[in-house]
């Protein structure tokens, strides 16, 4: 869809949050990414889809990505060779009688983002793939195969040649926790055979904590940092129950690595990802209050470069103006300077929601805007005719924000404790450390951040999925959700997904991206047809309806059913 854009000049705005995120363009040989806030790149995926546009890794080494991290490693479950995939970044040939991909031109791009003073890492899982081990020594084994393959180890099938990679994420979707701890264990007796370079560990777990897949293995073992996916879930960095807090209080309190840097894991784009995309005029002042809070902020993470790079509703495109934001700790030896980002205004960078009041509303107060829904506690406000008209959301529910921060809707969760709208956004940040003492019997801090609801998932032995809306529009009585869905058994989904649930009277569900869907009364069943044969994940775009003048409530997770 095409916009009309208008742009205005950031210099100041950029030169102010520069001023509290950088210390310096350059860091001194031997300098890691960890030391202050940078920019962690997503690459070999081509979530943008074009045949174009995904350029080489070399490409994207530039002033605009402190780390750049390969993907994916997938199909692994003990020390056999993995399936390498890279999309259209490496076509092979595979290694003879395999899936593990030779990527010669990878090999060179390797080398030089690495003189370029850029970080390397290699990623296993992702979306695609069944994956996962059955014990302990399979995942040792696993680690081995990594380190001969990809690592200083030695072997006859190394997709990059002799470039050593700088360590390895854990991006892990589906499959289950067993045997992560010991891999990564016998990873790093493996990294302590080699001084000549530093090697490092990160994860990428999704926002909800702790991580349906990673939670116990990022109590179990350190790691160096997290790329957490604010997206595709009802805790995105707009909503009201973002919960960068939580993840902080983790790192502080929980992990056994009290320095690990907590990374702000965004799509690069609105097409990136089902949610969770959030525009650069509001990056800006949550990235601000971000650095200023938290000493364990890592900087800003992106799925992925061929999105970020293409993404041009700010100028030069949103990777520049991200690194931007952090003035990069790592430089090419090119000293052309990149020019200032510039945005397109489309809403008030500093307000806590779109068009939420700054005060506590109150029945019969005067309201601005007429049809507006905002959150007051548990229960939610609506503008009618000039006035707060104050509801309580159906029995055992409570109210959350949408995604994208604009409206509001019911759902089962654990409510806040105080009207959000009074608060600012650093206040709206959920209080992790009383969150993470609930779940952990760890003792709270007496800090009074305001404790945001947390949705509850849909869970059975082999599925966890989470239902988040996106974006309401009440006067056009339509709504947008996503269902986030994961395997903990090691099956695909395959090709077709089906999901049953019922709704509340009043909303229908009236189309599924990839899909179809049919409702008969309260009951809805989606067909939702996967991209991959071989999945242990299902992101479900759904499109609906609802009564208007009527609140949108989610369906109860009690009620929602998987099969395939």
């Amino acid at each position: 869809m095409l916009r009309h854009c208008k742009f205005v000049n950031l210099a100041t705005a950029a030169t102010a949050i520069a001023t509290l995120l950088a210390v310096s363009s350059t860091v001194h040989a031997g300098g890691s990414f960890l030391d202050k806030p940078s920019v962690v790149t997503y690459w070999g995926q081509n979530s943008k889809g074009s045949l174009d546009s995904q350029k080489s890794l070399a490409s994207y080494c530039d002033d605009n990505s402190d780390v750049l991290i390969m993907s994916f490693v997938l199909d692994f479950s003990d020390g056999s060779l993995p399936m390498l995939n890279l999309a259209n970044g490496c076509s092979g040939p595979a290694f003879s009688g395999t899936e593990l991909l030779q990527c010669t031109s990878v090999e060179a791009d390797i080398k030089t983002c690495q003189d370029r003073g850029k970080t390397i890492l290699m990623s296993l899982g992702g979306a695609n793939g069944v994956y996962g081990f059955a014990n302990d020594a399979d995942a040792e084994s696993f680690a081995d195969t990594l380190w001969n393959i990809f690592g200083a180890g030695e072997s006859d099938t190394r997709p990059f040649g002799d470039a050593i990679i700088d360590g390895f994420d854990l991006d892990i979707e589906g499959g289950g926790s067993t045997g992560y701890v010991a891999m990564i264990k016998q990873l790093r007796k493996h990294f302590a055979t080699d001084s000549s370079k530093d090697y490092y560990i990160t994860g990428a777990p999704q926002c909800p904590y702790p991580d349906a897949m990673l939670g116990t293995v990022l109590d179990a073992v350190e790691f160096d940092a997290v790329n957490v996916q604010f997206y595709n879930n009802y805790c995105a960095a707009t909503s009201s129950s973002f919960n960068f807090d939580t993840w902080n209080a983790w790192a502080t309190k929980s992990s056994p690595n009290p320095d690990v840097k907590v990374f702000l894991g965004l799509p690069g784009s609105s097409a990136a990802a089902g949610s969770g995309y959030v525009a650069f005029d509001s990056l800006e002042p949550i990235v601000k209050e971000l650095q200023s809070s938290y000493s364990n902020f890592g900087g800003v993470t992106l799925w992925d470069a061929s999105a970020s790079y293409d993404n041009t509703d700010v100028s030069p495109n949103y990777q520049a103006a991200v690194a931007d934001l952090h003035s990069t700790s790592t430089k090419s030896k090119s000293t052309t300077s990149k020019p200032k980002p510039t945005k397109t205004l489309t809403s008030t960078s500093e307000s806590n929601t779109a068009g939420s009041p700054t005060s506590c509303v109150s029945h019969a107060s005067k309201c601005p805007t007429e049809g507006q829904m905002v959150c007051s506690g548990d229960s939610f406000a609506t503008c009618n005719h000039g006035k707060w008209e104050i509801r309580q959301c159906p029995s055992s529910l409570t109210c959350f924000s949408t995604t994208d921060g604009s409206s509001i809707y019911c759902g089962q969760g654990t409510g806040g404790t105080i009207c959000p709208a009074a608060l600012k956004k650093s206040q709206q940040l959920v209080q992790g450390a009383t969150f993470l003492a609930a779940n952990t019997k760890q003792k709270a801090s007496s800090s009074s951040f305001y404790v945001g609801p947390t949705a509850k998932p849909y869970k059975n032995g082999r599925v966890i999925a989470q239902f988040s809306v996106t974006k309401v529009n009440a006067g056009a009585g339509s709504f947008e959700a996503v269902i986030n869905a994961r395997r903990f058994d090691q099956t695909s989904f395959g090709n077709t997904v089906v999901v049953s649930f019922k709704v509340a009277n009043g909303i229908k569900i009236t189309g599924v991206t990839g899909g179809t869907v049919s409702q008969t009364g309260s009951q809805v069943r989606i067909q939702y047809k996967n991209r991959s044969r071989k999945t242990m994940v299902a992101i479900v775009g759904i499109k609906g309806e609802v009564s208007t003048g009527n609140v949108l409530v989610a369906p109860n997770v009690n009620s929602m059913k998987f099969s395939s």
